[in-house]
């Protein structure tokens, strides 16, 4: 009996063994040790018992690629997160979640080289690790550059326009981490090789060297001032002469670049005739008269200000083109005044008194009052001297209240101090065609009175006591520069009367010996000014050019009339 019981009791036991091996099985995620560090698209594997084929992995909350599941490994793809580095993975099965805290940790990248020393707009290598192209962002310090290529290990950038030092750090962010350099980039400082050596005001120079990049944080500038420029590529910059003032007739470049300063050791020579000097002279010159003592200049003029009626003697330097008041205000004259000079002594008429005449004396600095000028009192009169004797008529007088010309003229003698009464300027002096603001010039001590307000221009010769008539100016002008250059007479600017004449006609000479006037086509002033006084010394031409509204007030230097 219990020998036919045995063959039951193994197949019971048998069949209980097997329902014990088909009994459900636990699924269990592996937690990990620590932080694996990964990068953006890395295959990263989480180990695990019993997992199932259809699994979900997150990245913080940024679904994951699930590469496979063989129920010990999930393989899955790094997401591009952008929370924080460093993220919980979770992963979910059917109706379980499993979450696996701070699982996964971006490489931070890694800078190992990096080309040290490039100019504006050429291309930086740099070597490392973990250069991830989602989010990344390389920087000279705070100016961002542009990627022209990119790799897990290496990047080629282009150094920016708008850098802001010449000595800068690379940083590079990347997998929401930014690491810098441990040395500094260095800018390459531009060179220059050459210039155009000589230019007219106006004509492009070009300046040729390298480092130069069309769009970087250049400057260029001319004796210290900012000027206008074109950076046409990498080895030639251009510029046109700019209109400012050129007191040493050349002008020395310097080409800066933000703590670079590199300046081209042989000037650019100015080559025009005329060159603006100096900008801004102290005295309003509106109908002043230059005055030659000896070698030296002077313009009695009332002080730039308000009320523009405090006088000063004003002496030229042509070392360095500065105005210096001689002494004090002049106390006695705050109003219309003629002036003119013996060569040696400056003499003054004021039109109010009690005192008219006046003379200084530059070896002692000292005003006297001298006689008084015997003719009706006038305005604007002119004054010249010959023989070391001054003549003084014309003008303007008040008659009745009303304003009339006037011819007369009168002679000092600064040895005797006395007047007397020499010709008038004309017989038969027609008072609408006045002889007023003139200016005067002797050539050969003969006296030629010219712009003073219409066509008609007259000599005087001291040894005839004659005045005559001169050619008919070729337009009537009135504030224009006179000077005498090698024997001949010349007008320069003045403003044209009665809109008569063509005002961008600025330089006319007459020759005394023909008794002829001549237009000379020949450019003078770039700022158009027209109001002008005008004096030679040291054998150059000077002008200062003014006008009415005294927003022009500047100094000429020429070296030659034609």
């Amino acid at each position: 009996m219990l020998k036919n019981l045995l063959p039951l009791l193994v197949l019971i036991l048998f069949i209980a063994a097997c329902k014990k091996e088909t009994g459900p099985k636990t699924t269990k995620i592996n937690q990990a040790q620590g932080t694996i560090k990964v990068d953006w698209g890395d295959t990263i594997t989480i180990s695990g018992q019993n997992l199932p084929a259809q699994v979900s992995v997150f990245f913080d909350k940024v679904s994951s690629q699930v590469i496979s599941s063989n129920g010990q490994q999930i393989r899955c793809v790094v997401p591009y997160f952008n929370t924080n580095p460093t993220v919980s993975v979770t992963v979910i099965y059917g109706a379980d979640t499993v979450k696996l805290n701070n699982y996964a940790t971006l490489n931070a990248p890694v800078i190992t080289s990096f080309t040290p020393t490039q100019a504006l707009g050429d291309t930086v290598i740099i070597n490392g690790d973990h250069f991830e192209n989602t989010g990344l962002l390389v920087t000279f310090g705070s100016v961002q550059s542009t990627v022209i290529y990119g790799s897990k290990k290496m990047l080629k950038v282009i150094v920016p326009d708008g850098i802001q030092s010449t000595h800068t750090t690379i940083s590079v962010k990347s997998q929401l981490q930014t690491v810098a350099a441990t040395s500094n980039f260095v800018l390459l400082e531009p060179v220059i090789t050459s210039i155009t050596p000589s230019a007219f005001i106006g004509n492009v120079v070009t300046i040729k060297g390298k480092y130069f990049h069309p769009l970087g944080p250049f400057q260029l500038l001319l004796d210290n001032k900012p000027a206008n420029f074109e950076i046409q590529d990498d080895g030639t910059i251009t510029f046109k002469v700019p209109y400012q003032a050129y007191p040493r007739r050349k002008t020395t470049i310097t080409l800066k670049l933000l703590d670079y300063t590199i300046t081209y050791p042989v000037d650019l020579i100015i080559k025009d005739n005329w060159v603006l000097v100096k900008q801004g002279i102290p005295f309003e010159p509106y109908n002043a008269t230059p005055l030659a003592v000896g070698s030296d200049v002077y313009v009695i003029a009332p002080i730039i200000s308000p009320s523009n009626n405090q006088f000063y003697l004003w002496h030229f330097n042509p070392a360095d083109f500065s105005w210096t008041a001689v002494g004090t205000q002049l106390s006695f004259t705050n109003g219309n005044i003629c002036t003119g000079t013996c060569g040696n002594k400056i003499y003054l008429y004021n039109i109010t008194g009690p005192d008219t005449f006046y003379e200084f004396d530059p070896a002692t600095s000292n005003w006297t009052a001298k006689a008084g000028f015997i003719g009706p009192p006038r305005y604007n009169p002119i004054m010249f001297s010959i023989s070391g004797n001054l003549y003084l008529g014309s003008g303007q007088h008040v008659v009745n209240g009303q304003i009339q010309s006037v011819a007369d003229w009168y002679m000092y003698t600064p040895g005797n101090d006395q007047w007397s009464r020499v010709a008038d300027m004309l017989a038969g002096f027609n008072s609408s065609y006045p002889m007023t603001s003139a200016q005067a010039v002797v050539i050969n001590n003969i006296a030629y009175v010219v712009c003073g307000g219409w066509f008609f221009d007259y000599k005087y010769d001291p040894a005839n006591n004659t005045w005559s008539p001169m050619q008919n100016m070729l337009e009537p002008r009135v504030n224009a520069g006179v000077v005498v250059y090698n024997q001949k007479l010349y007008t320069l600017e003045g403003t044209v009367v009665q809109n008569v004449g063509n005002p961008n006609r600025n330089l006319f000479k007459y020759d005394p010996v023909a008794d002829q006037w001549q237009y000379l086509p020949f450019s003078m002033d770039p700022y158009g000014a027209e109001l002008n006084i005008a004096f030679t010394t040291g054998g150059k031409i000077y002008m200062v050019s003014y006008d009415t509204y005294g927003s022009i007030n500047n100094l000429y230097e020429g070296l030659s009339l034609p």
